[in-house]
């Protein structure tokens, strides 16, 4: 299975329809979705349109606390447990009960506030972003019943590219 490209399963099988956002969204590239601010209306529509629930999520880009902060801010809008909010390990319980809610549309994650830490902290930035992306393909491969989609969009002004 390629993780970028998930195979599209009809709902007659009983298998959720895995929407591809990049049909609808014909500028965004691969995975990991790093989108510029000025398309972040545009692609709030679009997923809205699409069916999936959007999340927005706000951090701080402050590099000493920039993990933790994003692990709140996400188990509060996604309206996980708060044990244990703000360690990976925790999220990642959670994580595995969200993609497992079948009946549910997928989920679109907007985060903003990253790109505060481009030329900053890259390190936390690639941290975040890789752990969030890895984690939740990992949970979904490791667990044929994990297959609710959820994707992560990072907006901000990440420069002309």
């Amino acid at each position: 299975m390629d993780a970028d490209r998930p195979a599209r399963s009809e709902r007659s099988s009983g298998i959720p329809v895995w929407l591809d956002v990049g049909l609808e969204l014909p500028w965004l590239r691969p995975r990991p979705y790093f989108v510029d601010r000025r398309r972040e209306a545009e692609l709030t529509a679009t997923v809205a349109r699409m069916g999936f629930k959007v999340i927005e999520a706000d951090v701080r880009a402050d590099p000493e606390t920039v993990e933790e902060d994003l692990l709140v801010e996400l188990t509060r809008l996604l309206e996980f447990n708060e044990l244990g909010a703000g360690s990976w390990a925790a999220f990642e319980d959670r994580l595995w009960d969200l993609l497992c809610e079948h009946d549910k549309p997928g989920v679109a994650v907007i985060i903003r506030g990253l790109d505060g830490l481009v030329g900053v902290d890259l390190y936390r930035l690639v941290r975040c972003v890789h752990k969030l992306v890895s984690m939740t393909e990992g949970v979904g491969l490791a667990d044929a019943a994990a297959s609710r989609q959820v994707e992560y969009f990072f907006v901000g002004e990440w420069g002309a590219s």
